[in-house]
């Protein structure tokens, strides 16, 4: 009776362990254009296998994923499922998530086209780019209302706010010291590159500088929540940089399985 015990108690034990598995930081898009998750802890990170390939641009809030392909945007859940679909002209795609992770915005280039989602769907928002001016490099979406849009002009960068209603501007901001590349957080904290590494610029003005080597030319976009991944644009390499208050850091990332 007693080796019976021990032998379902050993059956327990493993079963338990194969369920065990690493915490997932989120999801990045990697070098051959696919979007694949990222498991592992700071310093350690394993990525998973590809759920979606032909991938444009992607983002990951840490509840949802928001993909770009040649044809769609593509909403997906915590495990990269698909959620939803909307058919997109072809050309890459700028992501913005609300603070509970849930998808708030899209920007389409090619087509000059503000999106934002409604629960179900992305639905257009009036918008004229003559009050963004040239480049946009960033959307977020702080305030319920209203879109925040980081531009690049001649004289520097500067924060738009949109009236999600109506189109309207609502307030423009120069933004002193701070170059692009850029990514806007759907907290409102402002993350760009400095001589020296990365600066993380919160909503009250205070900065947290992020000491890291980077590359040339580079890509920001969201990979989790607290989490950011810099694309390597000039080679195949990944860099995570994590943001959560305290625990600031930059990580180069394994390249994932073929």
């Amino acid at each position: 009776m007693r080796a019976i015990l021990a032998t379902l108690s050993l059956m327990a034990g493993v079963a338990y362990a194969q369920t065990l598995s690493p915490p997932q930081v989120g999801f990045l898009q990697d070098a051959a254009n696919s979007f694949r998750p990222v498991y592992g802890i700071a310093g350690n990170f394993l990525p998973g296998d590809p759920v979606a390939g032909g991938v444009v641009s992607a983002a990951y809030s840490g509840s949802y994923g928001l993909i770009k392909t040649s044809s769609a945007v593509i909403v997906t859940d915590r495990a990269g499922l698909l959620a939803a679909s909307n058919s997109q002209p072809d050309g890459p795609a700028l992501f913005a998530f609300r603070r509970s992770g849930e998808p708030a915005l899209a920007y389409m280039p090619a087509a000059n086209a503000l999106l934002a989602w409604d629960g179900a769907t992305f639905h257009p928002v009036p918008f004229d780019l003559t009050i963004a001016a040239s480049a946009i490099l960033s959307i977020a979406a702080p305030n319920p209302s209203q879109a925040t849009i980081i531009v690049q002009r001649d004289d520097g960068l500067c924060d738009v706010r949109i009236d999600l209603a109506t189109g309207d501007l609502v307030a423009q901001t120069a933004l002193p010291g701070v170059a692009a590349p850029a990514l806007m957080l759907a907290n409102g904290d402002l993350v760009y590159a400095d001589g020296n590494g990365i600066m993380l610029r919160k909503r009250d003005g205070s900065e947290q500088h992020i000491s890291a080597q980077l590359p040339a030319s580079f890509a920001l976009q969201q990979m989790g929540d607290g989490w950011i991944q810099l694309r390597d644009l000039g080679s195949s390499r990944q860099f995570a940089i994590r943001v959560t208050q305290n625990r600031e850091q930059y990580y180069q990332l394994p390249e994932g399985r073929k």
